[in-house]
């Protein structure tokens, strides 16, 4: 067994009271799941309620992006309201606690790739958008992202759950923690490793391509317009915050530059990245803001009767 797998060590690893500590982080994730909760459920309920719309890839994609991002919080509470109340949590639930996360990371990632590329498509070949997207293409895109993120975490768990040699209680919950306490280090390492640094450029590069290549089309005229820009601009800025936790949480980060201080950062950052996917995707579009003024509408004349 590794030396440095053992309680002293670990603990000795934790910069900031642990009762602070998970007290800050709990408050953090209760008031981001419930804002967030806040403002995607009217965009759901529209969305859902209205088969046209999600015959349109961008709101079927939106629609997955939110529920993936409520489920995520929502696991990510329960883990910090667990740790809150308990100070310390088994090694074995914190590596399936961090694979499901790490598991709607990724569906998120994917989810916000697939919307750069339909926006891309939509305005580049606009005549030809419905036979590049067409039904069959939009539920094998859909299934495949959620697919793809299952395996790829299951893989991963199941290797650390295989492998781990102690099971006692951590108080902190940190994948990266764990790795001394791993016989199989290497090959999960090595699987990690290979796997954040061949997805995570990919998402990223297509992300960036298709932001250039409409902002090449705003300096041409095709879309020059301020509404346009701001909105490229923000979802810019999610997609940089939304991807710092999955950039952090990974083997690409070296184990020493992790600490509690980086810790709550990450997830204060990642909060905000959340917070803006319905305000940039859902909001800012005109139909949506149709739909939901019309529900409005209908429910207070159906209040009034």
């Amino acid at each position: 067994m590794d030396p440095h797998c053992n309680v002293t060590t670990l603990k000795a690893q934790a910069q900031i009271n642990s009762s602070v500590y998970h007290l800050v982080k709990m408050v953090c994730m209760c008031v981001s799941c419930i804002l967030n909760t806040t403002l995607s459920v009217p965009l759901l309920l529209v969305i859902m309620r209205s088969p046209s719309l999600l015959r349109h890839t961008r709101f079927l994609l939106l629609t997955h992006l939110l529920l993936c991002d409520n489920l995520q919080q929502l696991l990510w509470t329960i883990k910090a309201v667990l740790l809150r109340s308990r100070e310390s949590i088994p090694a074995t639930q914190c590596l399936i606690f961090c694979s499901a996360i790490q598991a709607f990371s990724l569906v998120g990632l994917f989810l916000s790739t697939a919307l750069a590329v339909d926006r891309f498509i939509a305005v580049r070949w606009p005549l030809r958008y419905e036979f590049l997207m067409c039904p069959q293409k939009k539920r094998a895109t859909v299934a495949a992202i959620w697919t793809l993120s299952v395996v790829l975490s299951s893989v991963a768990l199941c290797i650390s759950l295989n492998t781990i040699q102690v099971n006692f209680p951590l108080s902190r919950c940190r994948p990266l923690i764990l790795t001394p306490c791993l016989s199989g280090t290497s090959a999960l390492l090595l699987y990690c490793t290979v796997a954040t640094a061949v997805l995570l450029p990919l998402c990223y590069l297509t992300i960036l391509g298709c932001f250039c290549l409409l902002s090449c089309n705003m300096h041409t005229g095709l879309l020059c317009t301020k509404r346009a820009c701001v909105t490229l601009t923000l979802q810019a800025a999610q997609t940089i915050l939304f991807s710092v936790p999955l950039v952090m949480d990974s083997y690409l980060i070296p184990g020493y530059l992790h600490s509690d201080v980086l810790d709550i950062a990450t997830i204060i950052t990642y909060n905000l990245g959340i917070s803006l996917i319905p305000l940039v995707y859902g909001y800012r579009s005109r139909e949506l803001q149709q739909r939901i003024r019309q529900a409005a509408h209908r429910n207070n004349v159906n209040i009034q009767s």
